[in-house]
């Protein structure tokens, strides 16, 4: 199940039925700030989950729309809850593959990649801490303060680690390779390139001199 599959049950899950409470209560909740739910893809998350049988649709006045969480997508939504909250998940699986294919980098390259790492990590840490002073200074909601407080936790760690092993690098010493210099080999006379403008040039001849020529007298 999809973040945003799992935010569309829990609202529901919540009796927030129709669409226009839906869209307000996602802006309400900030959960656009983490979730993949946008204006027009609430509406394909909920017709997805229909066909699922998670959800149904209700009986409603034009323009609004309506749904309601049924009790296999409540069943579902149980499910997801306890196993996301029950079991660690991979982080950073793609930097553990970086990682095993530093040879393929010269040390500048690795050096390059891992200072990029570094800032990228710090700027994610700094938008986190504003989420929840956000929050904080908002409705202040315990649960979604552990979820900014989480992340946060997190990036300050990967950010710790990563200098540490950035320096650690370092202290290896290890240089690019030098770079090969070709020696240029002498190439005959023969075969050299002349242009028409050297002096050298077996193309040149000398001009012959003509007298101007004389018109004939009318």
């Amino acid at each position: 199940m999809t973040d945003a599959e799992l935010a569309i049950l829990s609202l529901l899950n919540d009796g927030i039925q129709s669409d226009i409470a839906l869209h307000a209560e996602i802006e309400a909740r900030g959960l656009r700030r983490w979730t993949a739910i946008g204006v027009s893809s609430m509406y394909y998350i909920l017709e997805k989950l229909v066909k699922q049988g998670l959800v149904e649709t209700l009986p409603n006045k034009a323009p609004e729309r309506a749904w309601q969480i049924t009790p296999a997508g409540f069943g579902v939504l149980q499910t997801a809850v306890a196993d996301l909250l029950g079991t660690p998940h991979n982080i950073a699986r793609g930097f553990e593959l970086g990682l095993v294919n530093l040879r393929v980098l010269k040390p500048s390259q690795v050096r390059t990649a891992l200072q990029n790492y570094i800032h990228e990590v710090s700027t994610r840490i700094n938008r986190a801490r504003q989420e929840v002073e956000k929050e904080r200074a908002n409705a202040n909601r315990f649960e979604i303060v552990a979820l900014y407080g989480h992340s946060l936790s997190l990036l300050e760690a990967e950010l710790k680690w990563v200098q540490g092993f950035a320096a650690d690098y370092d202290r290896l010493g290890l240089q690019d390779p030098a770079i090969p210099i070709i020696e240029a080999r002498p190439i005959p006379r023969i075969q050299q390139v002349v242009l028409p403008e050297d002096p050298d040039s077996i193309h040149k001849e000398t001009t012959i001199q003509r007298a101007p020529r004389v018109q004939p007298k009318s």
